[in-house]
């Protein structure tokens, strides 16, 4: 495969790493008003995770093994695993602890940083 064709591949899926993560936080902001009983794990969380969850492994799959930064992309990995498993562990339950979704809100606010701030690909 050549690298303009993987390139617009990568593109293509980080549109929808994004998207993931515009669910995820689309789920937190639209139930902030349950916050003080515990916020259900709605679909789009549970969605979001798991969309974001594949598609940065998709990307991780494609870049050049020689220019990927590993112990940024084993830090997202593991935070995104924990993300989607939390989200479906919660995701059908109808009382869900007060921990949960705020949880889920800063491991993805975390997964942002790493993703601006420890770049995945050197160079």
């Amino acid at each position: 495969m050549d690298d303009s064709t993987k390139s617009i591949i990568i593109n293509a899926f980080l549109v929808l790493h994004l998207l993931g993560i515009a669910s995820l936080m689309a789920g937190f902001l639209t139930s902030m008003k349950q916050l003080k009983t515990g916020i259900k794990v709605n679909a789009g969380v549970f969605h979001g995770a798991y969309l974001m969850l594949v598609s940065g492994l998709v990307m991780s799959g494609l870049v050049d093994p020689a220019k990927m930064n590993v112990l940024v992309v084993i830090i997202k990995a593991i935070v995104l695993t924990a993300i989607f498993f939390i989200a479906y562990t919660y995701n059908k339950k109808e009382n869900t602890p007060v921990w949960v979704v705020p949880t889920i809100f800063l491991m993805t606010l975390a997964n942002i940083i790493f993703a601006i701030f420890g770049p995945v690909v050197n160079g």
